[in-house]
């Protein structure tokens, strides 16, 4: 195994502090089975194992190509806190290594080793051992990284791949309590059946939910104002959540329960955080901004009291022309949020008062 220190490269006039490794396939095995483990595969923000879709072909293509030692693009890692590597490009090629190594499958449609065919990893002979000694460069990422750009580098090198979502790449790298906290609050039915449409048809597995939750946190801090990049803007709401002690967490939790608890009493499951000044109800993140910032500080007697009236505030503002303007493109704009606001806040108050 070799290793290259001290190494670093430019980028958006950022320096990104990082090491080159070139790890033997089974130390990768190793590291990844070790316990805890050192260098981690972790399918909640990596996509899925892909390369068993349709059979073993595309993983038989790749072992292949690493017994022909053909030159393998490189991995990235990130350190973690615990100086534990967290796998953020390679987990298909990493993850077909070792399921190879543990007899997974056998290898099919080989062409430079036809004697291969049909056979695992424990029955490849003499050739096992060049398999396991077989390196692969792997770049790690510091920990001392600013979380920003270690976010920035996971992002670029998911481009022209199947991408992650910005959510999936926080996930990845401020795993902790608050993280932990935003799945589960994101398996609220109201929440994680967000605009899914009634036949399901809209559902993905991009960690939406977890992100829709975060939103309400950030903007309850903020009063839904922010300086620059929504992204960002949550992304320093993440890197901040690692502070957060349990009590933190507890409090985080029962605000965000009673503000949905606040918005299922004003409007139906049908209608929770859409247009219902419309004929056709379609959930959008506007609304949901809107009902989850405000409704959760009123006390419950007086929702229930006032709930007709604030109803009807709801559906005048949803049919401005004014506000329509404020919901028809750049809706993220911290100039449009305060407008959007401004004018709900001042409808709710009428309503209530």
């Amino acid at each position: 195994m070799s290793e290259t220190t001290g190494a670093s490269e430019k980028t958006q006039s950022a320096t990104l502090s990082l090491h080159t490794v070139d790890y033997p396939f089974e130390t990768l095995a190793q590291r990844a089975k070790a316990n805890p483990p050192k260098l981690i595969l972790d399918p909640d923000f990596q996509r899925q194992y892909k390369w068993d879709k349709d059979g073993w072909g595309r993983a038989s293509k790749f072992i292949e190509s690493c017994l022909m030692r053909i030159p393998l693009p490189s991995c990235y890692f990130a350190e973690n806190d615990k100086r534990s590597h967290l796998v953020i490009d390679g987990v298909q090629r990493i993850t077909t290594i070792i399921r190879f190594m543990d007899d997974d499958f056998a290898l099919e449609g080989m062409t430079a080793f036809p004697e291969l065919e049909g056979k695992k990893f424990s029955e490849l002979g003499p050739l096992a051992a060049d398999f396991e000694s077989t390196t692969i460069r792997c770049v790690v990422l510091r920990n001392e990284n600013p979380p920003a750009l270690i976010a920035e580098i996971f992002s670029r090198l998911n481009k022209g791949a199947v991408e992650l979502s910005d959510q999936e790449i926080r996930h990845a790298l401020f795993a902790g309590p608050f993280d932990d906290l935003l799945s589960e609050l994101a398996n609220h039915p109201a929440i994680s059946n967000f605009k899914m449409g009634k036949s399901g048809q809209t559902k993905k597995n991009s960690r939406e939910g977890d992100e829709l939750v975060l939103r309400y946190f950030a903007f309850k801090e903020t009063d839904g104002i922010y300086s620059d990049n929504l992204a960002k803007f949550l992304d320093r709401f993440m890197e901040k959540s690692k502070s957060f002690d349990t009590d933190r967490i507890n409090e985080l939790r029962s605000d965000f329960e009673r503000a949905l608890a606040a918005c299922q009493e004003i409007f139906s499951e049908e209608e929770i955080f859409s247009n219902i000044s419309s004929g056709r109800k379609r959930q959008g993140v506007v609304y949901y901004d809107l009902l989850m910032g405000s409704l959760g500080d009123i006390d419950t007697e007086i929702l229930r009291e006032k709930r007709g009236e604030i109803r009807k505030a709801f559906v005048k503002l949803c049919a401005s022309p004014a506000f329509r303007r404020l919901t028809a493109g750049g809706v993220q704009q911290r100039t449009t949020i305060a407008s959007r606001n401004r004018f709900w806040n001042n409808g709710l108050r009428a309503a209530i008062k």
